[in-house]
């Protein structure tokens, strides 16, 4: 069994156990044949390892290393002769087809003689990552729960981490449902962007809401993204892989609604400021709070205290929390945990999920994809 290294190690054996395990099963499940060779090249290279040790402790290593290269290839991409030579393993960014050499030699090169100029990002740089594609499990999620149900879709939403916010904004997209390629369920007006498919595992149907009415859209968030700031916005692009030309397009189509759908963010630690967050959502709807890939970041202490913050917002009304992150064995998984008078009362996993929302394996008792709509 596969089980993640700690994140949060900055001596050279740490750092060379999570990038060969970023290397081994991240990438390769998320289709990055380019950080693939980068995560597997860096945990055998000293100065490279040096390097990603500059990243903030409570920062994935990897994703913000890697981040912070793609900014400056996006900020200059014929910056350099180093430059130059690495950007051609970045379709995303030139549109081109991958070299069919290994990218490992022009990312190195790149990152050690721009290893000045990478160094404040590397420790102010942070994965706030809006992978709007995550949404197509919280959309059923939502579905499944008896208290929004009965609420008649009504509902007041909390983010943990939410980035940009985008994926408070997850009703005015469209979803596609997939099996084998052809659509079998789908939810949200067919002329809207974006468009997010994602490929059904198993014989099960994922619940789809009959209404959804976001009453709030909330946030909480260590740094608010500004989405008016260009060099923000940029980065938001550089944490995208080189491969994942789709993603950006879904990135900038989700964008596109930012400023016709307002939420609130504020500025706040789940660990502390949680319960209060809570506290300010609308009255007389059913609170909810999801996190999408934040739980992994956060050492125990911290998730035992987020625990410890729902249980007591929830000594004055339930509170549905909604988990989507990794099972710390090489899978993610989707899990809701209900919270009544002060404590945890249950705990369901829902579904098996892909980490961007590609696929998912709903395991609730739910309605078969043989049966009737």
């Amino acid at each position: 069994m596969i089980r993640l290294p700690d994140v949060h190690a900055r001596d050279p054996q740490g750092l060379a156990r999570y990038f060969r395990y970023f290397g081994e099963v991240e990438t390769p499940r998320l289709h990055s044949k380019v950080y693939t060779a980068f995560s597997l090249g860096i945990a055998e290279d000293e100065a490279l390892l040096d390097l990603a040790a500059q990243v903030d402790p409570g920062q994935p290593a990897p994703n913000v290393l890697y981040a912070a290269v793609q900014d400056l290839l996006l900020e200059d991409p014929d910056g350099s002769a180093t430059a130059r030579d690495l950007v051609r393993f970045y379709p995303a960014i030139t549109g081109e087809t991958i070299p069919e050499t290994s990218p490992f030699p022009a990312f190195r090169a790149f990152c050690l003689a721009q290893a000045d100029r990478l160094l404040p990002r590397l420790r102010n740089g942070k994965t706030q990552t809006c992978v709007v594609h995550r949404c197509t499990a919280i959309l059923p999620a939502l579905a499944h729960l008896p208290r929004v149900t009965q609420a008649g879709g009504r509902v007041g939403l909390l983010e943990i981490g939410p980035g940009a916010g985008l994926n408070l904004r997850l009703d005015r997209y469209r979803y596609e449902y997939l099996r084998s390629g052809e659509r079998v369920a789908c939810w949200g007006q067919a002329d809207t962007t974006p468009v997010l498919e994602c490929e059904l595992r198993g014989s099960a149907l994922p619940p789809l809401p009959e209404a959804l009415e976001l009453v709030a859209r909330r946030g909480l968030e260590l740094e608010p993204i500004d989405l008016a700031d260009p060099l923000a916005l940029r980065w938001q692009r550089a944490l995208i892989w080189p491969e994942h030309v789709l993603r950006t397009r879904l990135l900038e189509q989700a964008l596109a609604h930012a400023a016709d759908v307002p939420v609130e963010i504020e500025q706040g630690d789940a660990t502390c400021d949680l319960a209060a967050a809570v506290g300010r959502l609308p009255t007389g709807v059913p609170r909810v709070v999801f996190a999408t890939a934040v739980l992994y970041q956060i050492p125990e202490a911290g998730q035992a205290a987020i625990t410890r913050e729902l249980a007591r917002a929830s000594e004055a009304a339930p509170v549905d929390f909604l988990v989507m992150d990794s099972t710390g064995q090489g899978g993610s998984r989707l899990d809701h945990f209900v919270y009544e008078e002060g404590a945890l009362q249950a705990r369901r996993a829902l579904a098996n999920v892909d980490s961007h929302g590609r696929w998912m394996e709903w395991t609730e008792p739910g309605r078969s994809l043989g049966d009737d709509a």
